[in-house]
């Protein structure tokens, strides 16, 4: 019974994280496009998953999206971009890159640039559907120290067969968690490990 009501408790809060009702009036979220970000952890050493939910507006059909992810890469190193059901369902095209700068404290930073669209030689009827559109792989250094580090996000999209961008779309900001060794729970999340 505990065990049930601690997974309800996580599965309540995956759910307030994912479609940040609290911060925003419902309205709202109903005429703004959403870049969503998941939050991760992981120990030294190990690689963490960082999920991207995609959710337009009601009414918007989506062609093509944009997004930014700038974090402190100090301990913590890009590895790959894979794409989401969704996406994968939908057939649609996404790349990354990296560039690395350094942030206001000099340390060393990484931005990774996501495009994903639907392919120009595809005229579909409809654009990039809401749900989990890609995620990327992150690995944490062998010698990090247990820390939290923010993953800056911006994102811009632009209206199926437009080339005007959307102006109403709003990110969020992710974390991933650095944990002692032995305190990482024992629990793996099923839909990452299959």
């Amino acid at each position: 019974m505990i065990l049930l009501t601690g997974w309800q408790g996580n599965l309540f809060a995956a759910q307030a994280a994912v479609g940040g009702a609290g911060n925003r009036p419902a309205a709202q979220s109903k005429t703004t496009t959403r870049v969503t970000p998941g939050n991760s952890s992981g120990t030294a050493g190990n690689s963490v998953v960082v999920p991207l939910y995609f959710t337009p507006a009601d009414g918007v059909s989506v062609g093509r999206v944009r997004i930014e992810m700038t974090f402190v890469s100090v301990n913590l190193k890009f590895d790959k971009l894979d794409r989401g059901i969704g996406a994968e369902m939908a057939g649609l095209e996404m790349k990354s890159e990296v560039k690395a700068g350094k942030n206001e404290q000099g340390l060393e930073t990484s931005t990774v640039i996501i495009e994903g669209g639907v392919p120009p030689s595809r005229t579909p009827k409809q654009g990039i559907a809401a749900g989990l559109l890609g995620y990327i792989t992150l690995k944490i250094g062998e010698k990090s120290t247990p820390a939290s580090i923010s993953i800056r996000t911006k994102a811009e999209a632009w209206a199926l067969g437009s080339d005007q961008p959307l102006e109403d779309i709003t990110t969020s900001e992710a974390k991933v968690d650095v944990l002692a060794p032995g305190t990482q729970p024992s629990v793996a999340c099923f839909f990452f490990t299959h």
